[in-house]
């Protein structure tokens, strides 16, 4: 019979990286308590020796939630909804949650996982490999909520960004505009950017109009008001786009008070889409004239995101599968045929 492998134990990482079995400790369980470099260098080396807990959890009825900016999660314009569609369907299903925030924090480990307190975990946003990986090594299934992580092979549940792109520029095409800008809210390697940017393009070609690079401008999703430069200089171009599609309804707004600041007129004289079809409470009123935008069901993000857990919690060994969940365009008063086309 051949040789069954040997499990890869904390002695083995410790001599691997050359350090105390006790840092070892800290670094899976107790990760606060440990340098960040010393942590980093210790899970990598035990990713790279295959270093695995055989420990089941205990079943404690409860799911964790975790986000990276507790005011996104509360009050944001795109997580507040999808934090709604998780706890209801949660409250259904009659279960526990515990509710934390890394604050943008790549050196805060929250304590449900370190203290495996959770029986699964929904992350909302961006989150650390290393947060990741602790989670993973003490067996606690995974769901990441709008925002995948490229080299992470993990369940994730996000809005088809690349065909919510493809819609938006197509129509603007479609009205006659050539000139198109995109603004963004990450980096272009950022995943959920990339795929707008891809279907942002493809939707150019096909149409074979050649777009230069200027005309993508990058803002920040968690700092909306970086929109209104990007959206001056756009402007401020020899030739300015006749047309600005923003990655998020949020960025939108604000290309609006930038547009209105330098008396320009909203879709007579520059049209504007956005993406993910914010709506305002009943005592507010979004600024006018209504958005273009791509419609995301983010309470059912949400939804979707509880029953993928419950399925990976009733079958560990179902393989991990990205759900791109679809959009569609809904066409408002933002956007217009250019004016040589009126």
């Amino acid at each position: 019979m051949p040789k069954r492998k040997k499990l890869v134990n904390i002695k083995d990482i410790a001599k691997e990286a050359k350090c105390s079995i006790s840092s070892v400790s800290f670094a899976l369980n107790e990760p606060n308590r440990i340098g960040a470099n010393t942590r980093r260098h210790i899970l990598r080396i035990a990713r790279e020796l295959g270093y695995s807990r055989v420990k089941k959890l205990k079943h404690r009825g409860t799911i964790g939630l975790v986000s990276d900016d507790y005011y996104n999660l509360i009050f944001g314009e795109f997580y507040n909804m999808v934090a709604f569609g998780i706890l209801e369907e949660l409250k259904k299903r009659n279960t526990n949650t515990l509710i934390e925030s890394t604050g943008r924090d790549p050196e805060y480990f929250p304590k449900m996982i370190t203290k495996s307190k959770v029986d699964g975990v929904l992350f909302l946003g961006k989150c650390s490999r290393d947060i990741i990986y602790i989670a993973q090594q003490k067996n606690i299934p995974i769901v990441l909520v709008g925002h995948p992580i490229p080299d992470i092979e993990l369940p994730a549940v996000v809005p088809d960004g690349r065909s919510g792109a493809y819609q938006a520029t197509k129509h603007l095409i479609e009205l006659g505009h050539k000139k198109i800008a995109l603004i963004s809210g990450e980096p272009r390697y950022d995943p959920t950017v990339s795929e707008r940017i891809d279907g942002y393009r493809f939707a150019l070609n096909q149409s074979g109009i050649i777009v230069p690079e200027h005309y993508i401008e990058e803002a920040d999703f968690g700092k909306p008001d970086s929109a209104i430069n990007a959206t001056k200089r756009l402007l401020g171009l020899t030739s300015p786009p006749t047309a600005i599609f923003c990655l998020s309804d949020s960025l939108a707004y604000r290309a609006y008070e930038a547009i209105k600041s330098l008396g320009l007129r909203i879709p007579e004289d520059i049209s504007v889409v956005g993406f993910d079809d914010i709506s305002a409470p009943n005592y507010a009123l979004l600024p006018q004239p209504g958005l273009t935008t791509i419609h995301v069901d983010r309470k059912m993000v949400g939804t979707s995101s509880v029953e993928i857990l419950f399925d990976i919690l009733s079958n560990k060994k179902k393989p991990a599968l990205r759900y791109s969940l679809p959009v569609g365009l809904v066409v408002k008063k933002s956007t217009a045929a250019p004016k040589t086309f009126q």
